[in-house]
């Protein structure tokens, strides 16, 4: 794969990932607890922005989900383990993202609720 085709593969995928993105979050905000959404949003972003080698020793990159996906299918379960260990490690940076947005949103809330108390 050329640099230029590699360099417009990427762009066309962070494009369509972010408009995803951006649907999913208009979606998950509306539900009524938005710790919840933090959580599916932080997970969706961590599966569709995780980088992995395609090849080991080669340093052409692409979506951990499609590498793991894609060495399942061709070259077996046991393959599929190197593009696994970057996701797993990612989605559980998402749940330590999501508890501190859960805390912020709290701790939002609390001054928000405060300060219309000292309003009134």
């Amino acid at each position: 794969m050329e640099q230029g085709d590699y360099i417009a593969a990427w762009t066309a995928y962070l494009i369509a990932a972010l408009v995803f993105a951006v649907l999913a979050w208009r979606v998950l905000r509306k539900l009524p607890w938005r710790e919840l959404a933090y959580l599916l949003q932080c997970w969706l972003l961590a599966l569709m922005f995780t980088p992995w080698y395609v090849l080991d020793g080669q340093d052409i990159l692409a979506p951990a989900l499609m590498v793991l996906a894609l060495d399942v299918l061709t070259l077996g379960p046991a393959a599929g383990i190197r593009a696994l260990v970057p996701l797993v490690l990612a989605l559980f940076l998402a749940m330590i993202v999501t508890g501190l947005l859960s805390v912020w949103h709290r701790v939002r809330l609390r001054k928000a609720r405060v300060a219309a108390a000292h309003s009134t």
